[in-house]
């Protein structure tokens, strides 16, 4: 969880419910090979959930924070806060 770009995903994911690939990709700035790959890291962690969506005779990926993704990465915010801030 500790690369750049992952925490830069993770954050992303955090606002919203789900994204699709490509609105991640161009808001992150990097490449489709990157994404792919730091997707499966943080699928693999069981940080994120991807799925096969139908649109308008497309299938899309979207990504969102699973559960325990969100939980983790919100315990891992608050520390960053507390060696931050000291509280």
């Amino acid at each position: 969880m500790h690369s750049p770009v992952r925490l830069a995903i993770l954050g992303a994911l955090r606002r919203v419910q789900a994204t699709e690939f490509g609105d991640l990709q161009q808001a992150l700035g990097i490449t489709t090979p990157e994404l792919s790959r730091q997707l499966s890291v943080l699928q693999r962690e069981g940080m994120i959930e991807i799925r096969k969506v139908q649109r308008h005779r497309h299938t899309v990926t979207q990504a969102r924070l699973s559960e325990e993704g969100r939980s983790r990465f919100e315990d891992y915010l608050e520390q960053l806060h507390r060696l931050a801030f000291g509280e």
